[in-house]
């Protein structure tokens, strides 16, 4: 009895020992698709077997040989989806701690957020300093070239401006002086022509007296009746003529006797005699010539008076 008890509780043992190791294999598969382990090593189990001719003699009557327990085949575990651990929760002072880590880095972050944000801010600020540096000085250069160009400009003007006026001053000082020479030249010319003007007339006048005194000759009456003579030759008498015909007769004549103008002054007669006592005198043309030069004279009076 007690070796048939033996037997079956061996047995047992087996059966109960094949089924812990089933579950543990799948419980280790589990813990391998949960987290990463070493490659699975495949557990060996060791048995004794025990013949059970040795121990007949010992037992009672046989017992049914019991049949080996055959391990159910493994199975692959199937992936599941990785449950979300949540970390264990904190005991109070870790909590506190913890906590207290998070405000300090909280603290740090806003601390290095303000610190970007002054950094930003200066370098802002610099970046708006240089920008305005640059412009002023852009602005500085633009107005001193503005200001060199304005005053080479002006130079330029007013150098212009001074050799316009020199060139005037220039051209009016020559110009005066030109005038001045001018009105020396024309005043001295002016006092030529009156000196030679004032002996042209005293020499007419020496002439004149000459003249006059020669007309009151003998010799004056002579040239004159010549004269006279000379023109009633060539007068055409027109049929308005009449008896007692008498016309002054003024003619102008040049050197050599050649007649340049006839005028007819008082005359009893109409414009028909007129016109032939004018006519005859330049058909009379040249008069004869005086025998004393200084009897000649340009303009002449000739009293006009046919024979009937």
């Amino acid at each position: 009895m007690s070796s048939k008890l033996t037997l079956k509780g061996g047995s047992l043992a087996l059966s109960v020992g094949a089924h812990l190791l089933v579950v543990a294999v799948l419980l280790i598969g589990l813990w391998e698709w949960q987290a990463p382990a070493p490659p699975l090593q495949r557990l060996a189990i060791e048995a004794t077997i025990v013949d059970p001719s040795s121990v007949q003699g010992l037992v009672g009557p046989q017992l049914p040989e019991p049949q080996p327990v055959v391990p159910e085949p493994e199975v692959a575990p199937q992936p599941v989806p990785t449950p979300t651990v949540e970390p264990p929760a904190p005991k109070p002072d870790e909590r506190v701690a913890q906590e207290k880590a998070q405000r300090e880095q909280a603290e740090k972050a806003e601390l290095a957020r303000k610190a970007k944000a002054a950094a930003d801010k200066v370098a802002n600020e610099k970046s708006v300093r240089e920008k305005a540096a640059q412009d002023k000085a852009v602005k500085d250069k633009a107005a001193k070239e503005k200001t060199a160009k304005e005053q080479a400009e002006k130079a330029a003007r007013d150098k212009a401006d001074k050799e316009r006026k020199d060139k005037a001053d220039r051209e009016k000082a020559l110009r005066d002086k030109a005038l001045a020479e001018e009105k020396t030249e024309a005043e001295r010319q002016r006092a030529v022509r009156e000196s030679e003007l004032r002996a042209r007339l005293a020499a007419e006048e020496q002439q004149l007296a000459a003249q006059a005194a020669a007309r009151s000759s003998a010799a004056m009456a002579q040239y004159q009746e010549q004269i006279r003579a000379r023109i009633e030759r060539a007068w055409i008498r027109p049929a308005s003529a009449r008896t007692g015909l008498r016309c002054e007769v003024r003619i102008t004549q040049v050197p050599g006797g050649e007649v340049v103008g006839v005028k007819v002054g008082t005359c009893n007669g109409d414009d028909s005699v007129r016109q032939s006592i004018e006519a005859a005198a330049y058909r009379a043309s040249p008069l004869p010539l005086p025998a004393d030069s200084a009897l000649f004279d340009r303009n002449l009076v000739v009293t006009f008076r046919p024979q009937d």
